[in-house]
């Protein structure tokens, strides 16, 4: 992952749009965030995150 994250990469890259909604819909409160930042990091680094230092700090 990379560590350098501008403005508009973070928007970009971390923004849950259109279909992912739907399977995120039953979730709430810190599971709908923490569920969220597992999509997200799935979708640009086609894996999951070992621990929870592999988030950037900007996603979160």
């Amino acid at each position: 992952m990379r560590q350098e994250w501008s403005p508009e990469g973070v928007v970009g890259g971390w923004t849950v749009v259109d279909g992912a909604w739907e399977l995120v819909a039953n979730k709430s409160g810190p599971t709908r965030l923490g569920f969220c930042l597992m999509l997200k990091f799935f979708e640009i680094e086609a894996r999951f995150p070992r621990f929870v230092e592999e988030f950037p700090q900007p996603a979160g």
